[in-house]
């Protein structure tokens, strides 16, 4: 991928992938598969709430995702967790990804704002829209195309679902600022029932693009499991998106 956004005007771009990297053949099979997303999503270091869950592949997963793109040649989104990490995952990565935990981590940005890549914000659990907007601002060096925020969900006082997904922000971010914005749905809703609905409702809302976590197998998933689509399931939003983006002005590009 190019250091600037090679989007079409009114492209919905998708990003899609398992939570984390756990091996070549669950990469392969969402390579294989007929709706191969544009971008793959996986992650190769985990922050995870617990010091005992699995934290990611680290540099066994770099390898094999380095591999893997000498033989299928592939666009790959994957988290920076640390500063350090910047130099190994620039190897294999088009687009940097910040969590939501990291949002606030403004020396992490500066860091990443002197790479040139693309970068993909995510908003923190906690954080007001001008929060996101501020910390986004230690990536202007990037230029505006190469900012992209992800709303994710925010923390509320409800139970239900695992976050609540403020879709209100990103009609307002679409209508007051000039960077795109993605929605993930798997993460703010937390449950794989409700992850097709959210991410057609984010269409509807503006969105530019959608981060969606896919696994062969989601019950045998080390992460998150809990809330990937299986291959089929994506395959049926896929679908469904096609059908969805022209009445919004936009075309899914695969």
């Amino acid at each position: 991928m190019d250091t600037t956004l090679n989007f079409r005007p009114h492209e919905l771009f998708l990003i899609a992938g398992p939570c984390a990297v756990e091996s070549e053949s669950q990469l392969r099979q969402i390579l294989s598969n007929e709706n191969r997303p544009r971008l793959i999503r996986g992650g190769i270091h985990k922050m995870r709430t617990s010091s005992k869950s699995f934290q990611g592949l680290g540099d066994e997963g770099l390898n094999l995702v380095k591999n893997l793109k000498k033989e299928i040649p592939f666009d790959f989104v994957t988290e920076v967790t640390d500063a350090r990490q910047i130099e190994t995952l620039n190897e294999v990565t088009s687009i940097f990804q910040v969590g939501a935990r990291n949002m606030y981590n403004y020396e992490l940005l500066k860091e990443l704002s002197k790479y040139g890549k693309p970068v993909i914000l995510k908003r923190g659990f906690s954080a007001t829209i001008s929060e996101w907007l501020g910390a986004a601002e230690y990536l202007f060096n990037l230029g505006e195309k190469n900012i992209i925020l992800c709303e994710r969900g925010v923390r509320s006082f409800d139970n239900k679902l695992r976050n609540l997904l403020d879709l209100g922000s990103v009609i307002y971010l679409k209508k007051n600022t000039p960077f795109k914005v993605l929605v993930d749905p798997s993460h703010s809703m937390g449950l794989t029932a409700y992850v097709t609905d959210a991410a057609l409702a984010a269409v509807a809302a503006g969105a530019d693009g959608l981060m969606v976590e896919v696994h062969p197998e989601p019950a045998c998933a080390l992460s998150d499991g809990q809330q990937a689509l299986n291959i089929p399931q994506f395959n049926e939003l896929v679908e469904k998106l096609k059908k969805l983006a022209p009445l919004f002005d936009k075309e899914l590009r695969m």
